[in-house]
Order: structure tokens, then sequence, then C-alpha cells
């Protein structure tokens, strides 16, 4: 009798490493030693609940097809439906299918096994099918879309944006990309890893769920799901322990199961005729690395039938006939005339500017391919009302309501959002007194956070401030994931500020600091947008240590800054001088940080002398000064000089 082995993860490495020196399973170790450091004995005893199973026979255990719920969840940064990582319904639809077939045997390329390993195939007799009821008992199509930065370098923390019950559900959350120091094409945890409030589930990929789409059809990409849900059933990679595919002591390694011999693995390549621990290798096995994987054996499939029939990590509860109907996927479960589960994003999604073009997309959860689509526009112009994705744009500022309307065959859902269309502001100089802030008497006006929403962000606060009754503020004590918090100025019109002689143009902002303690890591960024949100510049960087204003090595938990306590920065934006949009972002990310104040934000700069200017020429004399609305003001900060040889010149005095 073999004892169940420790492992974690699947990481299988992208194709374009292919043609470069083998790289094993990044972040494995790292990830999997992490975790057993804190938890390796409970591990255990939830490994031996499981393996108890195998001590009865394997009688009746697959003669009834277990159906498996599952939901895609679709972690984007903005892309619409079935473009890179918002990938369509017909990719995770074929994802499924393969998955079905893989599990069932009835893979087209299970005819290629060899002939010594025929009759270990094994047939797991497991079903997966799309919920079609979501936890609260609504009509679901299995999928959902969810824009977030958390897409990119992607690990646990997109469980945090969205997660069904995992007793109940199978969650796949599709990503950009795997986080660095995981590496992978995509994971998960072995029954018994997680428990309390951890989600289980699977993280992939978008270039590696099914065969279409963002995917291919090798069997690196068609068959990762395959192997990862095999993790998720308590299968070992075939050379067991945290053994490096290709490593040799990989022959003293055992995965816990008696078909599948001893290996050293192995990765890219396809010898059918490997013999790495004095026997064949069956590397056409889903849990090898190889280019050939087609498989699972009688052994594999009985493990994971132990862990389905184990109570550990509510395997056995998946499948369970209560389940299957309150998920909506019983055999004999109909749904109801189920309308659509309308919603859309925009793009820009920063802020949105009179005459900027702003991109519409569809982001509904939708399985009808002939679903048609209605938007109103208030307030705004587009061309294409009717399409899945227009484009709308709006000549006044003020606060207009986006309205979408999808008919289906089984019914029709609508939806609408409230956006505000900023007006540019000729200057900037704020000093947080309003104890309203963000929010302003005119909407195009205002400053604007944007956080994520289960988190405490900047808020305007009494207690400390450099020059009138209020600062702004924000800290990283509670943060999860580094998530970041972004502040917005309103939109800018710098067009009048030239490009001649003097300082630059700078954002000057006073600031206050403290290192909470040693753990602390905390940055702000500072950028700006020339073309309302559409790209961003950044101008300063600044880590924990860069920002700390205090003597005091470390504050601890409730920094109130004094008067000695605040410092005055400035920040180069001239490369955003005589631009018509310009949006200055503030952008805090952090972990087990102290608070950070801001104040008296203004925008400073000298571009032309004019004194110097108004000499250059003995004969060229001023006739008139008038501002911008062509009155003869002398009190303006904004005016032009007409002179008597017919030239102008504009001119912005900043103090």
């Amino acid at each position: 009798m073999r004892l169940p082995i420790i492992t974690f993860v699947l990481v299988l490495l992208s194709t374009s490493f292919l043609a470069s020196q083998v790289e094993y399973i990044c972040g494995t170790d790292y990830v999997m030693k992490r975790y057993m450091e804190k938890h390796n004995i409970k591990y255990l005893e939830q490994q031996n609940k499981i393996h108890n199973h195998q001590l009865t026979a394997h009688i009746n255990q697959k003669n009834n097809t277990k159906i498996i719920p599952v939901v895609f969840h679709i972690i984007h940064s903005g892309h619409p439906i079935g473009i890179e990582e918002n990938i369509s319904i017909e990719q995770i639809q074929d994802a499924m299918r393969i998955m079905n077939e893989d599990f069932n045997a009835i893979n087209s390329d299970i005819d290629n096994v060899v002939n010594q390993f025929i009759d270990d195939v094994g047939d797991a007799n497991i079903e997966f099918k799309l919920a079609q009821l979501d936890p609260n008992g609504n009509c679901t199509s299995g999928v959902t879309r969810t824009l977030s930065s958390l897409t990119n370098q992607a690990d646990d923390c997109v469980k945090s944006i969205i997660a069904w019950d995992d007793s109940k559900y199978v969650n796949i959350w599709v990503v950009e990309d795997i986080a660095s120091d995981i590496g992978a094409a995509a994971y998960t945890y072995l029954p018994g890893t997680l428990w309390d409030e951890e989600v289980e589930g699977i993280i992939a990929n978008h270039e590696y769920v099914g065969s279409i789409g963002s995917s291919s059809n090798s069997p690196y990409k068609r068959h990762t799901l395959s192997h990862e849900m095999g993790h998720f059933f308590n299968l070992s990679h075939t050379w067991g322990g945290y053994g490096e595919v290709g490593d040799n002591n990989n022959c003293s390694n055992d995965d816990g199961v008696s078909d599948t011999p001893n290996t050293i693995g192995s990765y890219s390549t396809c010898n059918l005729s490997q013999e790495t621990c004095n026997s064949l290798d069956n590397i056409q096995n889903f849990m090898d690395y190889s280019s050939c994987t087609c498989m699972f054996t009688n052994g594999q499939v009985n493990r994971m039938q132990d862990a389905l029939n184990s109570s550990i990590s509510y395997r056995n509860n998946l499948w369970s006939t209560n389940n299957l109907w309150s998920t909506g996927t019983h055999p004999n479960y109909t749904s109801n005339n189920c309308v659509p589960v309308v919603d859309f994003f925009i793009s820009p999604a920063d802020r949105l500017c009179i005459f900027s073009p702003i991109n519409v997309f569809n982001n509904s959860a939708i399985i009808d391919t002939n679903a048609t689509f209605s938007w109103s526009f208030q307030g705004g112009e587009s061309f294409n009302e009717f399409d899945e994705n227009p484009i709308v744009t709006y000549s006044s500022p003020g606060e207009y309501n986006i309205t979408l309307t999808v008919f289906t065959e089984l019914g029709q859902n609508s939806i609408t959002k409230t956006y505000t269309i900023y007006n540019p502001e000729t200057t900037l100089n704020e000093s947080f007194q309003n104890t309203q802030f963000p929010n302003n008497p005119n909407p195009s006006l205002e400053w604007s956070i944007q956080a994520p929403d289960n988190e405490t962000s900047w808020a305007r606060t009494p207690i400390s401030s450099t020059q009138t009754t209020g600062s702004v503020r924000i800290r990283s004590r509670y943060f999860d994931c580094f998530q970041k918090h972004y502040l917005y100025t309103p939109n800018l019109d710098l067009s009048n500020f030239g490009l001649g002689l003097g300082e630059p143009l700078k954002l000057w902002l006073d600031l206050a600091y403290g290192k909470r303690n040693n753990q602390t890591e905390d940055v702000l960024e500072i950028s700006y947008s020339k073309d309302c949100g559409q790209t961003w510049q950044v101008r300063a960087s600044w880590g924990t240590d860069d920002l700390v204003t205090t003597e005091a090595e470390t504050i601890g938990n409730n920094f109130i800054p004094n008067n000695t306590e605040w410092i005055e920065r400035s920040v180069n934006i001239q490369a955003a001088a005589e631009q018509e949009n310009v949006i200055i972002r503030f952008e805090f990310s952090g972990d087990r940080g102290g608070y950070l104040y801001i104040d008296n934000v203004r925008l400073m700069g000298e571009w032309i002398g004019i004194n110097e200017d108004l000499n250059t020429n003995d004969d060229k004399t001023v006739v008139k000064k008038i501002d911008f609305l062509g009155r003869e003001n002398t009190q303006s900060k904004f005016y032009i000089y007409m002179y008597n040889d017919g030239t102008t010149k504009k001119f912005y005095e900043v103090y």
C-alpha cells in the first residue's frame, strides 16, 4: 500500500519556453514550502482522512456519473468579450468539452496510448457542467466577467474579487497571466490544503483554456485544465513529491498511485520509449509535462474517486443531489425563461472628457449567441447604437445616463449607469477645505477616487494640515494583495501653459508620512495623462523609505503629523503643458502601513519672462492687454499682449 504523497500545484510552462532551456516548475517549491511551514500537521491530517478511503474496495465508486458544477470567473483588464483574457463563451464551452472528454477517456488522442498502458487507461465517469443557478438562486450562464487590474501577475488575490461557494462550485479564474513568483500556466490546491475562509479553485492563464480563441490546440494548452482538475481531485505529478521534473532523484519518490511507474518526469518531449527508473515511463499521463499527454490511469481514477467521496474540502458535496439542484446542474433541472444578466463597462475608465471618444463594451453574461443590443446615450452622440461595443462622444459636461438593453430568445433585460463628463479646469489649487471632498457642487469639477470595494481608501481629514483645516490621507494597514488606490484631480486645460523661458511646469504638494513598522511596504506614484486617461506617464515613484518625513524610524499605528513633519515636494510635468485634457493621478498601494497625508496641491511655474519679452524689440510695443475672452482685463492671470506689429503672445502667471 502506498502512502499519500504531498504535492501542490500544476505549473505548465508556456510554449514560448520550448525553444529555450528547460525551465522547471517555477514557484511550486516556493509556494508549497511556504504553505507547509505553517500548516504541515493540519495538511497531513486532512490527507490521511482522504487516504482512509483507499482501505476499502472501490466497488460502485464509478458506477454513477458524478456531475461537477463549474463557474468561470473571467478577470479582465478592459478588453471586449472574446479578446485576450476576456475569453468568449465559445472558448469556455470548448474547454468544458475537452475536460469531459479527458475524464471519460473519449478524447481523440486516447488512441495514441502505447500498448503497455492501454489496459491502464482510466475512465473517471465525471461530467463537468456550467452552473445554471448562482449562489443566490438566480439564473446564470456559469460565467462571470469582472474588470480588475489583478488579472495581471495574478495569484490567490483574484479570489478576493469574486468567488462562489467552493463547497458547491468549482471556481475557475481566468486571468491575463500568473504571478512571476509562481511562474505557471495554471495552478490549484489539493484537497485539505485550505480551510476556514480560504477559497479553493483553479487559476488559469487564458492562453491555457480550451483549444480555440486565445488558446491553441497543442496538448500543452488544451489539456491544462484537465491536469489542474486532476490536482483538484488529489492527484500528484507522476514523479511525485517535491522533485523538479527531470531530476534523477525523483525515482525515489512516488505519486501514491500503483499503476503509474516511478519516473523523473518529462518536459516538452514525447519519447514513448523513455525509461528513467528501470521501467517504461507513462509520459502520456495527464499529470506529466510531456508534449503528448492523453490519459489518466485506473489507479489515478480510484484516487480521484477517494477524494470525491471524502468530506475533506467538501469534494463529496459538489456532486450531491441537493447541490446539483441548487446549482441548476441536475440532469432533470429545466431552466425557466432566464432573461440575460446585463452589464457593460467603458474605456477609458478613469475619466470621461468632452469631445473625447468613449468606448462602451458589453460585458453581459449571455450564452445566446443571437443576442441583440440597443444602447441609449443621454446627452451623447453615437452612430452605432445597435452595435455590441459602440463609441459615444459628449459635447457638454455633466452627469448622464447610459443604458444597455439586451434582447435574447428568452427575454430582455436592461441596465443603466450614470457617468460624469468632465469639463477641464484651467488651474489647480486644492487645500482640501471642503468637508464634502471629493464631491463638488459642480460634478465636472470633482476630484475622484477609484479603489477596491472592500478597502478604506483616500479620505479627507481635519486632524492635520499645512495651510487650512484639512488634508487627504490613506493607509495600507488593512490592504490585501497590494491593490491600487487612485486619487484623481479634476480634468485640467493646460493649453495656455506655454513652453517658454523660466521654471518648468510643476505639481507641488505638501506630504507627511511615518513608517508604521519594519514590515511596512508602501508606494506612492504620481502620473499624468494627456489624453483623458487612456495612457499614463509616471513622473514620481516613492517607496516607504522615500516617503518618510519623520525623525523616528517607526511611528506605530496612529500617525498624526505635527508642523515639523510635513515637507514640500514637486513633480515636473512640463510635458503636459499646452495640453487640453490633462489628469493628474495619485496611486497608492502597500501593506501593513501607517497614514500618508497630502495637502496643498497646486501647479506652479514660470514660462515666459514678461519684461524680457517686452524689450526684445525697441520698435515692438504693447497696444492692448486682453484676457482670453477678448476683454481688456488688467487683473487676469491669463492674458494676451497685442503688439503694434500685429503679433500676439499669451501669458499665464502662476503663484
